[in-house]
């Protein structure tokens, strides 16, 4: 059904754009200490990337090396202490919690291992949310999003009748929904079967050459990871490292590396 193949090549012309998706500037992130102050562990500490449209990375790291903040401070879920974060040329510092709330509905897209989705629901209803939730007319678009990752003929089904693989793919459709220019995918594969999980990351590969929306993915998989068109290493809240074209056992020994410097 899905054609499986790692960074299929360049987006197509119609979809290119040159602005980048995603921009971290200085990006760091302190928390509280539990009297107040903003004075305790650091999370992150002065993180910069660029994500264009079209691109595929790969965000790994050992436990507590930063990942999960990233994720949550470049989607606008949790503000930085320093530095700055864009959405195309949207500087989420300067939007207020509405503002911000817009931005993340219309323009970001998430997945995520924990799915959300309403068991009320039918499939075709989780797939159209973000666009009830924005007060947009669907016009077959949560259908069309349901068929990209197919599952069209299950749309009117409830979510509890579907494979745990099957649900993955609602969620990954509902990320499409809005057109997105980033989607941001929080170990979307960590309760997947191999076969399920190459499907899944095969519609985000997708999403990427095809569609032009750039993918954030967070992971601790190197066969997820080699999906990617680069992996960015976190070590300490810190950027430790770098892979473009990534295969398993590159990213492997970086692993290793960043573990013997502990």
């Amino acid at each position: 059904m899905f054609r499986l193949s790692r960074r299929g090549g360049a987006a197509p012309e119609a979809v290119a754009a040159p602005a980048a998706a995603l921009t971290l500037d200085g990006v760091g992130r302190v928390y509280g200490d539990g009297d107040g102050n903003g004075d305790g562990p650091v999370a992150l500490d002065g993180v910069s990337l660029t994500v264009p449209h079209g691109r595929f990375l790969a965000v790994m790291g050992r436990s507590g090396s930063g990942k999960s903040t990233l994720l949550q401070c470049a989607a606008g879920l949790d503000r930085p202490t320093t530095g700055t974060v864009c959405i195309g040329s949207s500087a989420l510092a300067g939007l207020g919690e509405a503002a911000l709330t817009r931005l993340r509905r219309d323009r970001v897209g998430f997945v995520f291992q924990s799915l959300n989705l309403v068991p009320s629901l039918s499939v075709l209803e989780n797939a159209a949310l973000p666009l009830l939730l924005a007060g947009v007319p669907d016009d077959g678009r949560a259908l069309a999003a349901l068929a990209s990752v197919g599952l069209a003929d299950r749309a009117q089904d409830a979510p509890a009748h579907l494979s745990g693989g099957q649900r993955q793919r609602v969620a990954v459709a509902r990320a499409l929904v809005t057109r997105p220019e980033v989607i941001f995918a929080d170990e979307p594969t960590a309760a997947l079967d191999p076969e399920t999980a190459r499907t899944v990351l095969a519609l985000l590969r997708r999403a990427a050459d095809q569609e032009g929306r750039a993918v954030v993915l967070v992971t601790h998989d190197p066969l997820a990871a080699e999906w990617a068109d680069e992996v960015l290493f976190l070590d300490r809240g810190r950027v430790a490292g770098r892979i473009g074209s990534p295969d398993a056992a590159g990213i492997r020994r970086m692993l290793r590396t960043l573990g013997e410097r502990r």
